[in-house]
């Protein structure tokens, strides 16, 4: 499971705009989903354990009503939980501040080059 994902909950009936244009990787964690998606002849109906993977915009996911919980019962909810489909790349090579270091070495060698320059045409 990815480190920093969290599961979503929607109340019977919400619904949720869904952007996974970078790939996405749905899971029903409780609850049924609808889901509609662009240029689909049909809906998807998802219930607890499915999972898709999405790879566009515009996903549109709704809870399904459900039964009516009695009145003195919490509210129900369905839970999804939406992950990338490929994990973060961990940063190799230069820390940031071996790069800002380079950085102003690169910028005060440029201003060192401009500053001789006219010394050296004089000539």
């Amino acid at each position: 499971m990815h480190p920093t994902a969290q599961t979503t909950r929607l109340l019977p009936r919400q619904t949720r705009m869904i952007d996974a244009s970078a790939g996405m990787r749905l899971r029903v964690v409780s609850g049924h989903f609808w889901l509609t998606q662009p240029n689909a002849a049909q809906d998807l109906f998802l219930g607890p354990g499915a999972s898709i993977d999405l790879l566009q915009d515009w996903i549109l996911i709704g809870a399904d009503a459900g039964p009516r919980p009695a009145a003195d019962a919490p509210s129900c909810y369905s839970e999804y939980l939406l992950m990338p489909l490929v994990e973060p790349v961990p940063r190799h090579g230069w820390s940031a501040a071996a790069w800002r270091a380079w950085r102003r070495w690169a910028r005060r060698a440029a201003a060192a080059t401009r500053n001789a320059w006219p010394s050296a045409v004089a000539k």
